[in-house]
């Protein structure tokens, strides 16, 4: 366990006022006659893989309620979980002095919150978890898509796990002994296949519901499958995309039901910010257990915030949360884009990087 001086401390040395900030009130100044305006509060969302619950580095189980111990986040949106992982999360924070409530998803993923959950909803490959800030009530969404029809790695030269009849099943996760595979029509369709834009349109349609009752609506989550705004013409040579240009279809769809990917919002470049969340290097692994493409740079950015706009909430920042360096073709190496990074001094739990993104939001009852 991080001792809390050196979260502290940590905390103070690598991230800015407005993440230092995460859940403080911030009360309108009162009038002469004691009556307050509206009031706003600084909130914060984690996308967080934990990679089986911690369970594939030693200590990874400590490292993840350490790392919500320094981050402190208000909502954490976890994949890999399961309700044994998350009453094990939970009660790791109670010893750390942290109380976070969940939303008894029966599978995974899940959402835990600082704040009341007053109601909860599963759907398939993603749960929900109604939250209320000081009367402003929030629909957080946890994803964890597909893992199979990884089809980002066929221009990379190898299979991604589509399963048969289909093609390149042949493959399995197996390097391609004649090379990438560049026909972005044939890598949309087994995209299609893999049915992670499908079961999110239907939590985009929740949504849109949730928000006819007045409600803010944030989803996140592991998506298994890139961002259309990173695999671009200014991206084609790089990272081993081969020249592909892909519109990677779930997260078009999100932002075609109006959402706005938080970290691209702070980050518009894809070339000086990657933001790669996996693979993430973690010093308690091996590389061959980081890396699933060795001879390949794999990277992707596949871990994502968005909100959807209202005028009760602004983005403020977002960063990424978890080591500086990854894996690239079976080596540790400094990820070489421009992008701030919270650094973990405790131990790193899984094979992802998260995702931290920062809000102000308005709220219906003054903080007193």
């Amino acid at each position: 366990m991080v001792r809390r001086r050196e979260l502290l401390g940590m905390v103070g040395a690598t991230v800015g006022v407005g993440v230092l900030g995460a859940g403080a009130a911030e009360a309108a100044p009162r009038d002469a006659k004691g009556r307050g305006g509206p009031s706003h509060r600084l909130l914060t969302f984690l996308q967080f893989n934990i990679w089986l619950g911690g369970s594939q580095v030693p200590d990874g189980r400590a490292g993840i309620a350490d790392t919500i111990a320094a981050v402190k986040p208000d909502v954490v949106m976890l994949s890999e979980s399961s309700p044994e992982r998350v009453a094990n999360t939970l009660a790791d924070l109670a010893d750390r002095g942290l109380t976070y409530y969940d939303n008894a998803n029966p599978t995974d993923p899940a959402v835990i919150s600082r704040y009341p959950i007053i109601e909860h909803q599963s759907f398939p490959y993603w749960s929900k978890a109604v939250i209320d800030v000081d009367g402003t009530e929030i629909a957080a969404y946890s994803g964890h898509l597909e893992y199979r029809y990884y089809v980002n790695y066929l221009p990379r030269g190898y299979g991604g796990g589509t399963p048969a009849p289909l093609e390149t099943s042949e493959y399995g996760w197996d390097e391609i002994p004649t090379g990438p595979i560049t026909d972005v029509d044939l890598i949309m369709r087994l995209n299609e296949a893999s049915g992670r834009t499908a079961v999110t349109k239907t939590v985009l349609a929740d949504a849109a519901q949730e928000r006819c009752k007045g409600r803010l609506t944030l989803l996140a989550g592991d998506f298994n499958e890139p961002s259309h705004r990173d695999w671009t013409r200014r991206t084609r040579n790089l990272f081993d995309h081969n020249g592909t240009v892909v519109e990677w279809s779930t997260t078009k769809a999100i932002e075609d039901a109006g959402f706005r990917d938080s970290y691209r919002e702070i980050h518009p470049d894809p070339v000086r910010a990657p933001g790669f969340t996996w693979p993430s290097d973690n010093p308690g692994a091996d590389t061959g257990q980081l890396t699933w493409a060795p001879k390949a740079d794999e990277r992707d950015r596949i871990d994502f915030v968005f909100y959807h706009p209202d005028r009760r909430i602004h983005l403020l920042d977002s960063v990424i949360v978890g080591p500086s360096t990854t894996i690239v073709r079976n080596e540790r190496v400094a990820e070489s884009g421009r992008e701030k990074f919270w650094e973990p001094k405790w131990t790193w739990p899984t094979d992802h990087k998260a995702v931290l993104s920062t809000f102000r939001v308005s709220t219906d009852r003054p903080h007193h």
